[in-house]
């Protein structure tokens, strides 16, 4: 295994709990976003003015690192008409 690749898995392995299930569940969000963008063959320009924020906001949703606030969620949930989360 190369140096990089084992500094890469000590990252990983003493990144806590709650960041990975943060990312993991970013990376979710995004996939749906996206999933249900294509389904409807809807572009994120599209949907960015839907929504009324900049194409570039929706383009850092889509890429699954955007920190997502509940108000952003529940206006992406309104927009697309689909819950994005579930409690």
């Amino acid at each position: 295994m190369s140096k990089t690749a084992e500094l890469f898995n000590e990252c990983v392995a003493a990144t806590p709990k709650d960041i990975k299930q943060r990312v993991e569940w970013s990376f979710e969000i995004a996939d749906k976003i996206d999933g249900i963008l294509k389904e409807r063959g809807m572009t994120q320009k599209e949907f960015a003015r839907q929504v009324g924020r900049s194409e570039a906001e929706v383009c850092r949703w889509v890429g699954g690192t955007h920190n997502f606030t509940l108000a952003t969620l529940a206006k992406i949930s309104e927009a697309l008409g689909v819950p994005m989360i579930r409690v």
